[in-house]
This record gives C-alpha cells, structure tokens and sequence, in this order.
C-alpha cells in the first residue's frame, strides 16, 4: 500500500538546481532530528560525512491568502545511486509559504549529517493530504501534483569530509502553482508544478531598486488599474529581451529566474521590488503593469491571447555580489 506522503521534485538553479518521483512506502519511517537513512543500491561500508543546513524561503502568489504546505522529509540523491532521507528537525511541519517572503526563510533542516560525495538531485517529500491553498477570494482547495517530478531539483553539488554545505529552497508560487478550470462538475485544480531554486547561501546577494512612477499601472492607459499588475522579472544578464512564465520555452528565449510584486511603500510613496537568495552573477530586470494576463501555463508574450500582456521596461545588466545588498532602480 502507499502512503499519502510524496517525493515532489524540485527544480534549481544556481551552479545547483535539480528528475523522478519518489513514493514513500507505508512503514517506511523517515529519520527526524537531522539523523539519515541510507536506500537504495550501495554497500554497508562506512563513509566520511559533511553536514549540510536547508531552509525554505517563498516568491509571492498575487491570488493567494495561504499556501500550506505539510512537509516530511528531504532526500538527496547521491552520484553512485545511493539516497539518503534525512527527516526534518522538528518532525514533519506545516508552513504557511505566504508569510515565507522577502527574505524571510525557514530552516527544515539544521547541520544534519550527509555522506561526503557529489549528488545529483535533492527533494522534498510533501503530505499532500496535509496541504492546502487558500485565495483571497475565499476558495479552499486541496493541492495536487501537476507533474510527478514537480519538487525535485537535479543539478549536481558535492558535499566535502567535514564540510558544511547551507542552502536555501526558493519556492516561486507564482511559477509553481497553475490553476486548469475543469468544468462543469469537475470543478478548478491547483496543481504543483516544478517552479523552485536552490541556492548556496554563502554564494548568493541580493537586489532590490525602485520602479518608476510613471510606470505602473495606475499611470499606464493599457495596464489594469486593479491590484494584482505590477511585477518586476528578473533574467540573466545575457538575455537580450524579456519572455513570459510559460511553463516551456517555445521561442527560444530565456524565461525569468524569478519574479516578485511590486509594491507600494506607504511611508516613501515608492514602488518597491526585491529578490532574495540569488546566486552572485550578472542579471537584467524587467516590469510589466499588466502581469495579472502573464499565466504560467500560457505563452503569453510577445502574442499574447487576451492582447493585454507586455513590458513596460527592460534595465541594463546588472551585478549581483555574493553576501551584499545591490540596487539597480527601473525608470522610463
């Protein structure tokens, strides 16, 4: 029989980011407390451990009030084919995603011990029975799978003797989570789909700047004026011009890395955006007032269906540096 926890698949990037699915079998406990558990096709010889820190930290939703997600375990795929679980500190855990913003992150798992080695994939196990999303319009719905690899990530790290790895889980909701309307009796689905980033926090900076005025949507004649439009996208430095969130690249073009809501901020009277966690590099932002028509399911721009999605502005690269804070402010 299987249980109602399943291995969701994360997607990373980074010089980290990471294939299948992994079904947790009734009676198969995870270790708690930061201990692991060694499955799979390897021998009993002992190995040399490093430790590693994994925390979680969120992208915003513009339609969600609360994303809870019952986490269970963390598991990691070894190069020679070896998996090690490792149970989260404090037990299987419920975190509500949308308070995860910002910056503000979530350890699931602290210095647990790991064996040495190079490994290819890291994953989340997820209670799905246990999770579920709350919109701000007042709809409950259960969340469901969208693909079976939705929350692994396969990219290769290594994990040295003796060495301490820390990493941070981005989870982008707004790439992660698709809405399909069912119809008639079926009813909507939310489904997770691969949409997260895994980043070595001793290599990662942030970037936050100011978008101008005259740009949002309450000052842009084809933008909506209602809540929900003004979102900054961030790329990297080597693309050449902004594309949309579709869930495949049809046109060759880089998507976004990540996105996040503009925001108005009532004491300066400027509209504000952040990304946290990024991996040190060279990157390119742009805004868009009229974000609500980009859906992650749709190739939305440069045709978009509903004629209403696009740009308002694409900036000049910019340099994020490992462990600091850069700026980089969007005007017309």
């Amino acid at each position: 029989m299987i249980c109602g926890v399943i291995g969701m698949r994360l997607r990373v990037e980074v010089p980290i980011l990471f294939g299948s699915v992994l079904l947790t079998a009734c009676g198969g406990g995870s270790s708690s407390g930061g201990s692991s558990e060694l499955l799979g096709t390897g021998n009993n010889t002992p190995v040399t451990s490093g430790t590693v820190t994994v925390g979680i930290t969120d992208g915003p939703m513009e339609e969600a009030e609360n994303l809870v997600l019952n986490l269970t375990h963390i598991s990691f795929g070894h190069d020679d084919g070896d998996v090690t679980r490792i149970g989260l500190s404090d037990g299987p855990m419920s975190l509500d995603m949308m308070r995860l913003q910002n910056g503000t992150s979530e350890n699931l798992v602290d210095h647990a011990s790991l064996p040495a080695g190079i490994y290819r994939w890291m994953e989340l196990g997820i209670d799905l029975d246990q999770s579920s999303l709350e919109l701000q319009s007042g709809g409950h719905h259960r969340m469901q799978l969208g693909d079976p690899g939705a929350m692994r990530i396969e990219e290769m790290f290594e994990i040295s003797a003796g060495e301490h790895g820390d990493f941070i889980i981005d989870f982008d909701l707004r790439r992660s989570i698709q809405h399909h309307d069912m119809g008639g009796m079926m009813g909507e689905r939310y489904e997770l789909h691969a949409g997260m980033r895994l980043t070595r926090t001793d290599q990662a900076g942030s970037l936050s700047g100011t978008i101008d005025m005259s740009l949002v949507d309450a000052y842009q004649l084809d933008c909506d004026s209602n809540a929900g439009g003004n979102w900054a996208y961030l790329y990297p430095g080597e693309a050449h011009e902004p594309d949309d969130l579709a869930e495949t690249e049809t046109d060759g073009i880089p998507g976004p890395i990540a996105t996040d809501r503009v925001e108005l901020d009532a004491i300066t009277g400027e509209y504000l955006y952040h990304f946290s966690y990024m991996p040190a590099g060279i990157y390119r932002v742009a805004f868009s007032c009229s974000s609500e028509w980009d859906e992650a399911g749709d190739s939305d721009y440069p045709n978009d269906p509903d004629r209403k999605f696009n740009f308002q502005v694409f900036g000049e690269p910019v340099e994020i540096r490992a462990g600091q804070m850069s700026e980089h402010h969007l005007g017309p």
